[in-house]
């Protein structure tokens, strides 16, 4: 759906300006230019699976074989969004939310990960980490 007749990935200005501004919340701003460029690509695959994941999720069962059949068929970005846009009445607010909740759980997941305990060579946690008694159990 976003691959040009060169067969190249094609990230819509808007996403892309999204999927920047997350990196940017992130503080990954610093990256060079290519490794920054493969984190945007990797996130517009994500977003687009969370994407549809939503579409799927406010469709009625009746839609969702045509749906999928357009998608398997390569049917056109137009097609499809107007096909959307026609089953699902308010698409609009639900790609509004489904981005607010991507941006939501992209960024609490960095934040995780960037608070987890050192892993030691073995994938444990460190053996300078202390346990909490009271976590124990």
């Amino acid at each position: 759906m976003y691959i040009n007749n060169d067969n190249q990935l094609v990230i819509p200005n808007d996403i892309r300006a999204f999927l920047e501004g997350l990196l940017d919340d992130t503080n990954m701003s610093t990256l060079d230019s290519q490794v920054r460029e493969e984190m945007i690509k990797e996130l517009f695959a994500r977003l687009d699976n969370y994407m549809t994941s939503s579409i799927v999720e406010n469709l009625k069962e009746e839609d969702m074989e045509e749906f999928i059949k357009m998608g398997s068929e390569g049917k056109g970005k137009e097609e499809i969004e107007k096909f959307i846009t026609d089953k699902i009445p308010n698409a609009q607010e639900v790609f509004s939310q489904a981005m607010i909740d991507f941006r939501d759980m992209y960024l609490g997941n960095v934040a995780v990960a960037r608070n987890a305990p050192p892993a030691t060579n073995d994938g444990s946690a460190s053996e300078n980490e202390t346990l909490d008694p009271q976590k124990v159990n």
